[in-house]
């Protein structure tokens, strides 16, 4: 089957060889409005290349072939654009011109199956595909039963490949291109990729055939050269220009990249979060830490409004931060000398519990604390791992919770306080913490100044903390602050920055 399909793919690119309706031939022939609305496709520039088609079918008295290959780039356009309605209005047309035009009927009602694709109306699409299998062949009638056959997991070879004509529509070009790739028909790809190379050089089909497929066996150089002719030919496209500085990134010269990206934002803005996610990862790599960590916020804010994930973009923007503060604390986990700290000794089961619920059912809690804690103290949820005397103790904490609020009296459980989560420290912060105020057989007049017993803690345990404890805590947080950088660091995969 493959060898019978690479020789299908050879004969119908010897066939095809001059028949493309590019740009050139468009101008040639006399209908430039569809060579401009091809050439602003291949720019990305897809509400004016659907407008300006529209308006040729509109006020020229287009001939056949070529009327077909306009709805089919108007199609093309609307699809990339997500807009369903336009579809749909669209195929209603396409159903009226069919009925008062016999010649082109078949065609028109292969289109409305392409339509009925686009916008997820397989069953609609089938019907018509199943329809115009008994007229005659046309690539248009191919092209819509290869896009349903695309969706069966049986699908081996794609119907393109079977014209009996030659190609001479674009998208009939670039839906088998897509089939070859999808079939892993690597040889008949290259050759595709060649033909139409060779018929039209503007077309962007190959060169992005050529960067993802280098991208995908880490060929970054090749890549960046493939992205660097695409924004040669189109200059003005954003998207174009973020693959060049993407290769680049990855073939580890982020100056060139950065300056790609710079170029961008002044002749685009800084409105689009791959675009600012990638240029605050190539600043973090080039040392300016500062202007990273501002355009991964910005990055990160902008995939919040489109309800994009950020993952990607706050693992580096948390490093750069990281590194930004060298020898301070995260801010979430610096205590203010003024407020109060408090340990609360959880069991084991509740230990586990705080450090496996998700963070949404944890973030606000109601808890017995007894009446001295105060709006704006600290408190530190913790668990006792062992202990080698009655007052000393390894102490391991799970999260930080501020109090919202003063104690609220409840008559059967006492003092309650609104607690709102800090952080959570997902491997537990091992601290040793004594107690004081009771004297101990080893030594009755040692005191600590670590922990103060009071009597709540028998009825809340609710431990007071001095500032000599909370010493030792932030001690613990950056010896372990380095180790969760590197960790992370380590684990660490080659990614690409886009969401």
């Amino acid at each position: 089957m493959p060898g019978n399909l690479l020789t299908s793919v050879q004969n119908l690119c010897a066939s095809s060889k001059r028949s493309l309706l590019s740009p050139a031939q468009a101008y040639a022939s006399g209908y430039g409005a569809y060579g401009e609305a091809l050439r602003l496709m291949w720019a990305g520039d897809h509400g004016e290349a659907a407008a300006t088609v529209a308006a040729a079918l509109a006020a020229e008295d287009v001939p056949a072939a070529q009327r077909c290959a306009s709805y089919r780039l108007w199609i093309e356009a609307l699809a990339e654009q997500q807009d369903k309605a336009g579809l749909k209005q669209l195929g209603q047309h396409l159903l009226r011109l069919g009925q008062e035009d016999a010649e082109v009927q078949a065609s028109f009602a292969a289109l409305r199956g392409i339509v009925h694709f686009e916008c997820d109306e397989l069953g609609a699409a089938r019907l018509l595909g199943r329809a115009v299998q008994g007229d005659a062949i046309t690539p248009y009638n191919l092209e819509l039963v290869q896009l349903i056959e695309s969706r069966s997991p049986d699908h081996i070879e794609p119907a393109l490949a079977r014209s009996p004509v030659p190609l001479t529509d674009y998208f009939h070009w670039q839906t088998l291109a897509r089939g070859l790739l999808i079939g892993e028909h690597q040889a008949a790809l290259a050759r595709l990729q060649l033909t139409l190379r060779e018929q039209c050089r503007d077309a962007v089909l190959p060169y992005l055939f050529d960067y993802h497929t280098r991208l995908d066996h880490g060929d970054f150089q090749g890549a960046s050269i493939a992205a660097a002719q695409l924004v040669e030919l189109y200059p003005d496209t954003l998207d174009y220009a973020y693959f060049w500085a993407y290769a680049l990134y990855e073939d580890k010269d982020y100056p060139q990249a950065r300056q790609i990206l710079q170029a961008v934002v002044k002749k685009h803005g800084d409105d689009d979060p791959e675009v600012s996610g990638l240029l605050g990862h190539t600043l973090a790599k080039l040392g300016d830490l500062k202007a990273a960590t501002a355009w991964l916020k910005r990055s990160v804010a902008l995939l919040k409004v489109a309800g994009l994930p950020t993952s990607h973009v706050s693992l580096q923007l948390a490093d750069a931060e990281e590194e930004m503060r060298g020898e301070e604390l995260d801010p979430a986990l610096t205590i203010p000398r003024m407020t109060r700290k408090w340990l609360v000794n959880l069991s084991p089961r509740r230990y586990n519990e705080l450090l496996t619920s998700p963070v949404a059912s944890i973030d606000r809690l109601l808890r017995p604390m007894g009446p001295e804690p105060k709006s704006g103290d600290f408190c530190f949820f913790a668990t006792t791992t062992k202990s080698d005397s009655q007052d000393h103790a390894q102490w391991r904490i799970v999260a930080i919770y501020t109090l919202d609020g003063d104690p609220i009296w409840h008559p059967t459980y006492g003092y309650h306080s609104a607690l709102r989560l800090v952080t959570r420290l997902a491997d537990g912060l091992p601290v040793d913490i004594q107690t004081q105020g009771e004297p101990t057989a080893k030594s009755p007049t040692q005191k600590s100044l670590r922990m103060r017993r009071r009597d709540q803690h028998i009825s809340y345990g609710v431990y007071e903390l001095d500032n000599y404890a909370i010493d030792i805590i932030e001690d613990a947080v950056r010896m372990n602050r380095e180790d969760l950088i590197e960790r992370r660091r380590g684990s660490e995969s080659s990614r690409r920055p886009t969401a």
